[in-house]
């Protein structure tokens, strides 16, 4: 069957091909969408998991929000408000890392869009090792207790701006700067696109001493992480709320899953488009082979035979034409992520082809493949053998 099947389909060669282009085409579109959003989602998955707090504490006017650890609403709090959460009544809370967040603008970097911010958190010096143990040093040191003026870049920021150990950072604001005195490793995570600098020289310079934009907290006891997040938020419901990390990013996941979501709409629409294109090849292609086909079933040969034959020259069609459009999405994942990388300057994004990505694709081939052929083989395989053999 296959054999017969094949020599069917190499005795109209260009119809073929282009046939096995169009679906092709189809497949590589819909792979190397899907293969951003898996991109995204590997970065973020990889960051959640490095990170070692256990609620954020952000301010009421963010917390609600569909993106709270997107800086995005200029709201803060009081920093006076750490030491009450360190003495909350039950006794969970292990730390408490004030932080202020403010994304800067750096001037044109060279080669990038995204080169041009950073995203610039004042901590305290516990904070990197503490909750960031996962962040190791490419050049210099951490700053310390008591430092002044100073402060550690992430490996994209430092690329993108060609800074090194030693060189002045401006703050963003007045003409301010500060003395580099670290750059950390690349993580492949959006902790490259990240700044550290000591937390009362961030909130000098944008004069907002004693406000902070948000705090992590670590828990003695994760069981109760919720308990002690709704807590934190009895505190100071006016002004401040817990929420824990795992919610957070739940609410992260579910945006790229709408993306995700919005991908696979569009890619339908060319996957629809391969489904027509093979369906009218394939009822070309019978409708060519009409006497041909009469004469094999006045030779005996039985309905359901013609069936599969049908079905099977569309399967294959398919099948060559899945290989080849997974193939075509792991190269277009390729130039994404190069645009990416050389246009906006963000390194630790990049489209990804999974294993479930590429059999997904392979899978949808073998359904264009059944859908595709099934109206065609069903209509020759009922066709009366004198009309067939009449067929001019």
């Amino acid at each position: 069957m296959i054999k017969l099947a094949l020599r069917n389909l190499t005795r109209r060669r260009t119809r073929t091909l282009l046939t096995i282009l169009g679906v092709a085409v189809a497949i590589t579109f819909t792979v190397g969408l899907l293969s951003i959003t898996e991109g995204f989602m590997n970065s973020f998955n990889q960051t959640t998991r490095e990170r070692k707090e256990d609620i954020y504490v952000l301010p009421r006017q963010a917390g609600g929000s569909t993106s709270p650890l997107l800086e995005s609403t200029g709201a803060v709090f009081l920093q006076a408000y750490v030491n009450d959460i360190l003495n909350i009544d039950i006794d969970n809370v292990k730390a408490v890392y004030p932080i202020y967040t403010r994304t800067i603008y750096l001037g044109d970097a060279p080669d990038s869009m995204m080169g041009n911010f950073v995203v610039l958190n004042g901590v305290t010096p516990q904070f990197l090792p503490d909750l960031r143990p996962s962040l190791e040093l490419e050049d210099g040191e951490l700053f310390k207790e008591g430092d002044e003026g100073t402060i550690v870049v992430g490996a994209a920021v430092a690329k993108a701006q060609e800074l090194e150990v030693g060189d002045t950072f401006p703050l963003g604001v007045e003409g301010r700067e500060i003395k580099i005195v670290g750059i950390l490793k690349s993580t492949g995570g959006f902790e490259d696109m990240i700044a550290y600098a000591p937390l009362q020289d961030v909130q000098l310079a944008l004069n907002e001493l004693g406000r902070i934009t948000s705090a992590a907290v670590t828990v003695k006891d994760r069981n109760k992480t919720e308990e002690t997040a709704d807590a934190i938020t009895a505190l100071h419901s006016e002004d401040i709320v817990g929420r824990t990390t795992e919610e957070l990013a739940g609410v992260v996941r579910n945006l790229l899953s709408m993306a995700r979501a919005i991908h696979l709409s569009v890619a339908s629409i060319a996957l629809l488009i391969g489904v027509l294109f093979i369906l009218s090849t394939m009822l070309m292609a019978v409708s060519e082979r009409t006497k041909e086909i009469g004469t094999m079933r006045a030779m005996g040969v039985r309905r359901v035979t013609i069936f599969r034959l049908i079905i099977t020259e569309s399967l294959i069609t398919c099948l060559i034409a899945g290989g080849l459009g997974c193939l075509g999405g792991v190269g277009l994942s390729k130039v994404i992520t190069w645009a990416i990388h050389r246009f906006a300057g963000v390194a630790f994004l990049q489209a990804v082809v999974s294993p479930g990505i590429f059999g997904a694709g392979l899978l949808i081939a073998v359904l264009i493949g059944v859908l595709a052929g099934l109206y065609p083989a069903w209509r020759i395989s009922k066709i009366n053998i004198v009309e067939a053999l009449r067929y001019e």
